[in-house]
């Protein structure tokens, strides 16, 4: 079976389009980060090599930083944005900062959030007895900041900073904490908070089954992709193949995916349509 080709021209002016607005714009304030983050579904803080998503830094007209990948304002944003509650900011993708549209969210939360409550994912070995009790501070404290929660929990992990960050990104790539906010003042100081207390209510009220959150997150996921090899996926996604897999050829049957041939690559590659 034959199919279209693509350029790596054509494929790098593609998503080129994608780190700006549909109108072709930049964005340069929480407003218009907000609408590029709806019109995206998902999008990274900063451009992460090798993982071919829109960024917030690369939609900036600002630029970033010499020698770094991320401007003054992305940087902000990652505070702001869900301090005034206009988007998700979490560690996601790769373990590093990702925005997500609240629209897409209930399928994000269906897919890496908990089945149950703390109680029931520890006794179900989902979550470590430091994670579960990390996560009652949080319950119990919280909006809390990242100074003030290591105060609390320092006795927990033994002194180790190193285990509290590796907690926090674990429990924030679970969907149980989120980013509820922060201080801009020097190095910037994240605000910790529930999901289920941080996140507006009528987003939480009908998640979507399974298999069809799923089938969102994929379909969002090659479209901001432009083009993605199936094993790049498996890399953005950490999904089980199984899963992966059933999920693809549903996309498929419906006409929502089909191969692409890129340039250069000796397997064909998968997009929208």
């Amino acid at each position: 079976m034959s199919h279209p080709t693509l350029t790596k021209k054509q494929l790098n002016e593609a998503r080129a389009k994608l780190n700006r607005l549909n109108d072709g714009r930049k964005i340069h304030d929480d407003a218009t980060a907000r609408r590029f983050i709806k019109e995206r579904g998902f999008v990274l803080l900063m451009p992460i090599e090798g993982i071919p998503l829109p960024s917030l830094s690369a939609a900036d007209d600002d630029l970033p930083w010499p020698g770094y990948n991320i401007t003054d304002r992305a940087w902000e944003w990652k505070e702001t944005l869900p301090e005034r509650k206009l988007c998700a900011y979490t560690k996601l993708i790769h373990g590093r900062g990702t925005f997500i549209d609240w629209g897409i969210y209930p399928a994000f939360l269906k897919v890496y959030g908990p089945d149950g409550d703390l109680d029931y994912e520890y006794e179900n070995g989902r979550l470590n007895v430091v994670e579960r009790d990390l996560c009652r501070v949080i319950q119990d404290y919280g909006p809390i900041d990242s100074r003030q929660l290591w105060a609390r929990v320092k006795p927990i992990f033994g002194g180790k900073r190193s285990r509290f960050t590796a907690a926090l990104e674990r429990l924030q790539s679970r969907f149980f904490i989120t980013v509820a906010g922060g201080s801009l003042e020097g190095w910037t100081l994240h605000t910790w908070d529930l999901v289920e207390r941080q996140v507006p209510q009528e987003v939480l009220a009908n998640l979507p089954a399974k298999e069809e959150a799923r089938a969102i997150i994929l379909d969002r996921t090659i479209r901001n992709c432009v083009a993605v090899a199936e094993g790049k996926l498996r890399s953005i996604l950490k999904w089980p193949v199984p899963d992966l897999n059933r999920c693809l050829e549903a996309l498929k049957r419906k006409g929502d995916v089909s191969a692409v041939r890129v340039e250069g690559e000796k397997t064909p590659w998968l997009m929208h349509g």
